[in-house]
């Protein structure tokens, strides 16, 4: 790039945040674990974790936030046994932190004589010795206050976050109107930074200005509140049919212990969904690292509740944003987890009579899939059918995009991670299953079998998928409460049973994707 005759008798400044921006993810949860030890970093997070939920749910201030942890952790520690542990870090774990295109960028400064200025919230007791090593000039960092050469857990002066960053350049390098400055920047907190240099770069290292990505788009908001009020309103209607009062009573019948057990259940289900994920990512040749991948995988939950669960490749959008990831292969990996979801179901429910769930729709979704597989597994045939049509210009980029799409299907639907992800999927599944059975023993519903009970929540999930209601709303919970009713539960057993299995399978993944939306939209914008 080449700099605009008004700025090029200017000296030049390149500005790097660190975290997000030189690192692949955050430095400084990491730091606390090496200074405390991993059993009371983990304790630790788990004591303040009413703390970090309120900060993603934009209750607590950053600052604030930071300084709770900071206290909690590093107060009382010596300020020389600080250095030395962040000289530790600087050598040992940082250098494994680092993307490799940032580097590049970085000695591309360097080699053009520009001088180097590293600004970041994060804590100068590792940053300046690694800094020092790279050949920086300047450091500027979060410093921690320290009384008698003991930390108090607080920051001193303030947290080098947003207009902080500003601040601080401008007082030591006074006007930036002065300099040809390039920033390069990956969060909400280099927003004010980035705003006020000649080259801003959010997340990316290529000779262009990018944009800010913005939140959510207006029409998944807009479903996802309706999906809410449409749900809301017909679990009110469940419970005043039941009778509120023979709602209650059931209720009651439930023990106390039984809540927390159906919902690590279905996070266990979880778990297991997310080693799919990440396998499927793995497989199409993408290494993310786990908390960052675990975040988008949780945030896309908040849209499960969307036709066929379509809501659900805003994962797709945000490893494009945050991890550069192309959109193909995520959106193959969606494919095939909404697949080996659908397959999983049909073998727990052909264990069945067809009779009882529409054994006609299972068997023809059963031979859809096994002409998908067959299909997909040659690709070559299916690109000499769209050959032709990428003689239209207009076409042309669709049907590459769509030859990239069926590449990476191919890759995940072959044989060993078919079976693998399928299994990983009926685990996942059988898991909810059980909860349900759970819930319709201690309601007194007796009559029905563990095994009733896992085909009950299958046959009806997979039907409430096919009917392309948002989150499978009314079709759902109507086959799960007459499969019920067929297998010897009462009316109030029955009513029950589905509405609290809905909620602590739809509602309550809808509950955490929202809190993991709402970190992951903190960090990006």
């Amino acid at each position: 790039m080449k700099d605009p005759p008004s700025l090029q008798s200017l000296p030049t400044i390149a500005i790097f945040d660190f975290d997000g921006t030189l690192t692949d993810r955050d430095s400084f949860f990491p730091f606390l674990k090496v200074v405390v030890g991993p059993s009371r970093f983990w304790w630790g997070l788990f004591i303040l974790s009413p703390v970090l939920v309120g900060y993603a749910l934009h209750l607590v201030q950053n600052w604030r936030a930071k300084e709770t942890v900071l206290a909690y952790f590093l107060s009382g520690l010596s300020e020389e046994k600080l250095q030395q542990l962040g000289q530790r870090f600087a050598a040992q774990k940082i250098p494994k932190l680092l993307r490799p295109e940032a580097l590049q960028r970085l000695g591309w400064h360097q080699e053009q004589g520009h001088q180097i200025v590293l600004v970041s919230a994060s804590l100068e007791a590792y940053l300046l010795p690694w800094a020092q090593t790279m050949g920086f000039d300047q450091v500027i960092g979060t410093q921690l206050e320290a009384r008698a050469g003991l930390l108090t857990g607080r920051i001193l002066q303030k947290n080098c976050y947003g207009r902080e960053k500003v601040g601080r350049l401008r007082a030591l390098l006074g006007d930036l109107s002065g300099y040809c400055v390039y920033a390069y920047g990956d969060s909400r907190g280099d927003r004010e930074l980035l705003a006020c240099v000649n080259y801003p770069y959010y997340r990316t290292f290529q000779d262009a200005v990018t944009v800010e990505p913005r939140g959510l788009p207006p029409r998944w908001v807009g479903g996802l509140i309706l999906s809410v009020v449409v749900a809301s309103a017909l679990y009110l209607g469940i419970v005043l049919f039941s009778g509120a009062d023979q709602f209650l009573a059931a209720l009651n019948l439930l023990p106390f212990w039984l809540t927390p057990a159906l919902l690590s259940l279905v996070l266990i289900g979880y778990c297991l969904r997310f080693v799919r994920w990440q396998w499927y990512l793995q497989q199409v040749g993408y290494q993310v690292p786990i908390g960052s991948s675990l975040r988008i995988f949780l945030a896309s939950f908040a849209l499960t509740a969307s036709p066929g669960k379509a809501g659900e490749s805003i994962k797709s959008l945000l490893l494009k944003r945050r991890h550069n990831i192309p959109v193909a292969p995520t959106l193959a990996g969606l494919f095939c987890e909404r697949f080996t979801d659908a397959l999983s179901v049909l073998l727990l429910i052909c264990l069945s009579l067809f009779s009882v769930v529409q054994g006609r729709a299972v068997v023809a979704v059963g031979l859809v899939q096994l002409a998908i597989i067959i299909a997909l597994q040659q690709p070559k045939l299916i690109k000499q059918i769209l050959k032709p049509f990428t003689r239209w210009r207009r076409l042309h980029r669709i049907i590459e995009n769509i030859e990239n799409l069926i590449d990476s299907t191919s890759t995940l639907l072959k044989l060993n991670v078919l079976i693998g992800s399928t299994l990983l999927a009926l685990l996942a599944w059988g898991l909810e299953g059980i909860g349900l059975y759970l819930i319709f023993h201690y309601l007194g519903a007796g009559s029905i079998t563990l095994y009733q009970a896992v085909l009950i929540h299958t046959a009806s999930s997979l039907m409430g998928a096919l009917s392309l209601l948002p989150g499978g709303i009314g079709g759902t919970e109507a086959l799960m409460i007459s499969l019920s009713l067929f297998y010897g539960a009462s009316q109030t057993a029955s009513l029950t049973a589905t509405l609290l299995i809905r909620l602590v399978t739809l509602w309550f993944a809808v509950a955490i994707g929202i809190s993991a939306l709402l970190w992951e939209q903190k960090r990006l914008c």
